[in-house]
């Protein structure tokens, strides 16, 4: 028997109808934690493991609510999705659903406390299983958001935080991204907040806030900011930030888990030091949009290596790989430790007044890797410092390590890592 948490307190659910031929699954409930409770509705959905169709969809509205699924015997993927209101979101019609089916917003919506769950189970001929899945949040929780010192000329402050989604997968994957703003309410005195608490669905692989201020004239001065810790899923996030003087936003942010995650604390600022008026920035930090030519994918932009260039909707985006190896030596230290240590060389690391340095993600290190070749030619004619040994990269929560020159893309250990290689992202004026 495997256990299924879906409620706070434990009821069996077993149908009275006899059930020839047939397995029966009926479900029980129960709490983790006192202090836990389960989102409803809970969508299910039952997938035949070996042709991978949708067999059974069914809501579980309350705790309160009998469910049983009466199925065929065979092994079934089954998936759970709590807080899908439809109100809410908009849930896929039974044609043609897949376990990658995403589950999206509706227009003017907000995330509700999203939490899935899966398991693998195989039901014998004629028998009866009780299953119970373990709920697991997948949305944080933006809980306030204030920036002081705002001057009397600014008429309206708004945020983001990027990678953002705004649908889940039916298998708990992270679906569609979007740039959603949040405005914040002027409170008076230069004072602006979010009134409202949100949940959010962020990116595992790092999270980048950006503020805006839009002035009396209609200019709109944004500041972007890539943290070097990670904002976690089931956590609750404190944002205050002090606009000072000299036009630089500093941003001190407290992040408190619940329960069962622990407490963390980050500090973390932005900004430039650029007064003009208008949008276009000047230091190349990535904070403004610079106004230069868009540099091309393969070529070298102030000794950097342009990996990838993306068109978004404001800017053209410039992910940079930094042009020299950075010695490290993991040897018996912890994850945690490596993570501190890496934060503390790429917060101070600055290459032509280029910063926001940090590691590349898997999907940024693939990308490295399938250029090998092309990158150490480049590298190498100009800097003598091609990419040829094994190099620190971020998978999910975790760190790993990868050889650039292989054909094929092999991960491995973090603790037989060499070298960092940082990547940046630079955004250019359409």
């Amino acid at each position: 028997m495997t256990p299924w948490v879906l409620g706070a307190c434990e009821k069996e659910l077993v149908s009275d109808d006899i059930v020839v031929n047939d397995s029966s699954l009926s479900i029980s409930t129960r709490s983790v934690t006192a202090e836990e409770t389960v989102s409803f509705p809970v969508a299910f959905y039952v997938f035949n493991a070996e042709s991978k169709k949708c067999v059974k969809h069914e809501t579980l509205v309350s705790k309160d609510t009998p469910l049983e699924f009466k199925l065929t015997h065979g092994t079934y993927d089954i998936y759970a999705i709590g807080g899908v209101d439809e109100s809410i979101y908009s849930l896929p019609s039974e044609d043609d659903l897949s376990e990658t089916t995403e589950i999206s917003l509706k227009e003017g919506q907000e995330h509700s406390d999203l939490m899935t769950a899966h398991s693998l189970i195989t039901l014998a001929e004629d028998g009866e299983n009780t299953l119970t899945l373990e709920m697991e949040r997948q949305v944080l929780l933006l809980s306030s958001a204030t920036i002081k010192q705002i001057p009397s000329n600014i008429t309206a402050v708004s945020f983001s935080l990027t990678p953002s989604y705004q649908s889940i997968r039916i298998n708990g994957e992270l679906g569609t991204t979007w740039t959603h703003p949040y405005s914040l309410v002027n409170d008076g005195e230069g004072t602006w907040s979010l009134h409202t608490p949100t949940m959010l669905l962020l990116s595992p692989d790092g999270t980048t806030i950006t503020v805006s201020l839009t002035k009396e004239n209609g200019t709109v001065k944004s500041f972007s900011y890539s943290f070097p810790e990670k904002l976690e899923k089931n956590y609750q996030i404190c944002i205050t930030g002090n606009y000072q003087e000299d036009n630089t936003v500093n941003l001190v942010g407290n992040i408190t888990g619940t329960t069962w995650a622990g407490t963390k604390e980050v500090t973390f600022c932005f900004g430039d030091n650029d007064t003009d008026d208008d949008n276009n920035g000047n230091d190349d930090t990535g904070n403004t949009l610079i106004n230069e030519t868009t540099p091309n994918s393969g070529s070298i932009y102030k000794d950097c290596y342009v990996l990838k260039v993306e068109s978004k909707d404001d800017a053209n985006e410039v992910l940079l790989l930094y042009h020299d190896n950075i010695d490290i030596q993991p040897g018996n230290k912890t994850e945690a430790q490596m993570f501190q240590e890496i934060h503390e060389i790429t917060s101070l690391l600055t290459l032509n007044n280029i910063s926001n340095w940090r590691l590349p993600n898997e999907e940024e290190a693939r990308l490295i890797n399938y250029n090998g070749q092309i990158i150490n030619q480049r590298l190498e004619d100009k800097f003598k410092t091609g990419m040829t040994d094994l190099y620190l990269y971020t998978k999910g929560e975790h760190l790993k390590t990868f050889l650039p020159i292989n054909n094929s893309f092999l991960e491995r250990d973090y603790s037989l890592a060499k070298y960092l290689r940082p990547v940046t992202i630079l955004r250019f004026k359409k």
